[in-house]
């Protein structure tokens, strides 16, 4: 028998966004993004359906809008900054519902990949 180790579950969506570094929406442009929040559980599976629809949730409003229109991101519309906003976000949903996340990353390209962890989060 195999000792008790963590279980998780990685789930995978992405977004479509535009943003602007210098906060004219002449020079917006857009980015898909993906995102990948591994969820924590002690269960043998996850209630995807519900997990799914809460991360759906959060990212839904980001859809193919412009981020500097957003006060929380009218002075960083980074990729990077969105990923700190939306995980913060997911990970409250979801500890609302009894999970939690444990990494969130979020990429544009499978080269460059912003990831939160546990450890790093206050």
């Amino acid at each position: 028998m195999l000792a008790t180790k963590e279980k998780s579950y990685k789930l995978k969506s992405f977004v479509a966004i535009m943003h602007s570094f210098d906060g004219n929406k002449d020079s917006s442009h857009v980015h898909t993004v993906e995102i990948n929040c591994t969820i924590k559980t002690t269960e043998d599976i996850i209630d995807y359906r519900m997990t799914e629809n809460l991360i759906g949730s959060c990212i839904s409003k980001y859809e193919n809008k412009y981020l500097n229109d957003f006060d929380e991101f009218r002075d960083d519309a980074t990729i990077e900054h969105f990923g700190e906003v939306l995980c913060g976000e997911i990970d409250e949903e979801l500890m609302e519902n009894g999970y939690s996340m444990n990494r969130f990353e979020i990429g544009e390209t499978p080269l460059r990949v912003y990831v939160i962890t546990d450890e790093l989060r206050d």
